[in-house]
């Protein structure tokens, strides 16, 4: 039952984390919305983890004092933002639409890092940071998704299994009892399928314990994401964290809970 740390996630975890990127790209969506209102405004300030082709190109229609201008530009980033929230709808389905979001803020980060140069400022390094971290969880959200797409959800406990070395067609290792007097720190705890869930941390050890048994654990100084699982009444069981900042439940391969982790 005891394992070590592997780098292949669980499918909960690559849900989990696309997840996520497609909140960030949502999250980036909202600022840009917020900035151009507060450009419409004259507000003087300016949001970041925010998109810069659509902000800049209705600041320079403003500054033209050119209303074709003005509309031209206005047009254009109704249009990009349009496709970014088509890219974040249908990135739902299908991954590609995140290749897309990818491609164009890529396209916005060199738009801004050239316009940085051309006026040789040095204010807009938080800026390009901001961008670089938006990049990161764009780029996350490929990799997870092209991996949710290329495995099948009901193959990725054999993938798994495969991986640590353990004989699929093997019988699971018998759960043993957990020691509840020792200092644990509860991850996330919750009642699913009639059974009481623990997932907790044991010193440098993760527990997935159900109904006082340990089904699952794994040691780790550093915590990456994993997954711990369990067959239960039919039901795969899995706790794990997911390398971002939240622990969570699932149950065939279908989060329940999900809870912040503050550490």
């Amino acid at each position: 039952m005891n394992k070590t740390n592997d780098h292949r996630p669980s499918h909960a975890v690559a849900q989990q984390k696309y997840t996520v990127a497609r909140h960030n790209l949502l999250l980036m969506i909202a600022f840009t919305v917020v900035n151009l209102i507060l450009l419409a405004v004259n507000s003087g300030v300016m949001m970041l983890f925010s998109a810069t082709v659509p902000y800049y190109a209705v600041a320079v229609g403003i500054v033209s004092e050119n209303s074709a201008v003005l509309t031209v530009c206005i047009c254009l980033t109704a249009v990009i933002l349009a496709t970014y929230i088509l890219c974040w709808m249908m990135s739902k389905k299908h991954y590609g639409w995140m290749i897309a979001a990818l491609v164009m803020f890529i396209l916005d980060t060199l738009v801004l890092v050239g316009l940085y140069l051309l006026l040789q400022e040095l204010s807009g390094v938080m800026d390009a940071l901001i961008h670089a971290w938006v990049l990161y969880y764009l780029i996350i959200g490929v990799r997870y998704g092209h991996q949710l797409s290329a495995t099948p959800a009901d193959s990725w406990a054999e993938a798994e299994a495969e991986q640590r070395g353990l004989d699929p067609e093997a019988a699971p290792a018998e759960p043993r009892p957990a020691d509840m007097s020792v200092k644990a720190r509860v991850l996330l705890e919750a009642e699913v399928l009639g059974h009481r869930i623990c997932y907790r941390r044991v010193k440098q050890v993760n527990e997935l314990v159900i109904d006082g048994m340990v089904y699952d654990e794994i040691a780790m100084g550093l915590e990456t994401a994993h997954a711990l699982n369990a067959q239960i009444d039919g039901h795969l069981i899995q706790a794990g964290f997911d390398g971002v900042g939240f622990s969570y439940l699932a149950v065939d391969g279908q989060q329940v809970e999900r809870k912040r982790r503050l550490w």
